[in-house]
């Protein structure tokens, strides 16, 4: 009978030598792609597409089937960051591996829409849809580039597919809404608002819009009531919008309110201290409340960062007039009578 017997000493070097291997093994690093998964799990998405270009890079040298999928999860990590344009070419190299991937595709088409290619993006929507049968949240998304081409038919079309396959999906009510209104077709559009909120109480958005699908029915109550809780909702948002604030000034104003116009006016001021409509509406509140020098103030504003603009040059010329520069107010007058070129300056009023 033969017996292998391994000598004490030896044995006890392969077992030193064994543990000392292990152990390299547990100090390892995980690998690029399960820490890129990691990262793009806690939505640390830059740091994830580095680690998934790290990992496509080395497993396309070894010729390592994850490879490919590195570089999806690294267009979606692209996607997330908005660098659409680096998406656009990480996506289009996955696809010269393969041509038929669903949901690269989806993806791709997706990132198109947003780079504002829309009918890229609707051809390889449509190379998607032959490969698998898009969901609710990708004919969405066809709908918005129908919206880019100003087709607002089609857009419709698509959208209320969308809102049939999922009832749920509050960001397709919400630009069904979007695209009902531009139609001019306010009542619809006001439902699909309506079913945006019932997903999304205090969606600012939605309430805006949906202030502004009210004023075009002249319900102006439930204007002002949609404008004021779209304000409430956004006091402690970080990135507040000024939209629910001009218009809710704007419909004061034609209340002649100017006092309440004027309170919520200047914070819009301040949240976009850029925007000519913004210091244009406050210039119109203090005009309505007799309070000259500010409303010059923000007239001149609304002038320098829109100076293109006839109607702005006619309001200040009007109150130049009104306060006695008719000099000032002349040069307003006959700059906002050339800008508008052929129109009469009473266009502006």
């Amino acid at each position: 009978m033969i017996s292998f017997r391994i000598h004490p000493k030896a044995a006890a070097w392969l077992c030193a030598g064994f543990l000392a291997t292990a152990g390299m093994a547990v100090a390892q690093q995980p690998s690029f792609y399960v820490r890129g998964k990691q990262a793009f799990a806690e939505k640390r998405y830059a740091e994830a597409a580095k680690l998934f270009d790290e990992s496509a890079t080395a497993n396309e040298a070894a010729a390592d089937p994850t490879a490919a999928d590195s570089l999806l999860m690294e267009g979606k990590a692209l996607s997330n960051i908005g660098d659409l344009a680096a998406a656009d070419r990480v996506l289009n190299r996955y696809l010269r591996k393969d041509e038929r991937s669903a949901p690269a595709l989806y993806l791709l088409g997706y990132v198109l829409q947003r780079e504002n290619k829309p009918r890229e993006s609707l051809t390889t929507f449509t190379k998607a849809a032959a490969v698998r049968t898009p969901v609710a949240e990708d004919l969405r998304i066809v709908a918005l580039d129908y919206v880019l081409l100003n087709d607002y038919l089609d857009a419709i079309r698509w959208l209320t597919r969308a809102v049939k396959l999922d009832p749920l999906n509050a960001a397709a009510w919400y630009d069904l809404g979007r695209s009902q209104m531009n139609q001019g077709n306010f009542v619809a559009a006001q439902q699909a608002f309506d079913h945006t909120l019932a997903l999304s109480p205090k969606d600012v958005k939605a309430l805006n819009n949906l202030g502004l699908s009210y004023e075009a029915q002249n319900r102006i109550p439930d204007a002002l009531h949609a404008y004021e809780l779209a304000i409430s909702y956004q006091k402690e948002a970080a990135h507040p919008s000024e939209q629910p604030l001009l218009n809710d000034g704007n419909l004061l104003i034609s209340l002649n309110r100017a006092v309440d116009a004027i309170a919520v006016l200047e914070p819009a001021i301040q949240i976009a201290p850029k925007d000519a409509k913004c210091h244009e509406a406050l210039g119109r509140a203090y005009l309505q409340a007799k309070r000259l020098p500010e409303a010059q103030q923000q007239f001149e504003q609304a002038v320098s960062l829109a100076p293109d603009n006839p109607r702005l040059h006619y309001q200040l010329g009007r109150l130049y007039h009104l306060t006695g520069a008719e000099e000032k107010a002349a040069a307003e007058f006959k700059l906002s009578e050339k800008l508008y070129g052929s129109h009469s300056t009473s266009d502006g009023k």
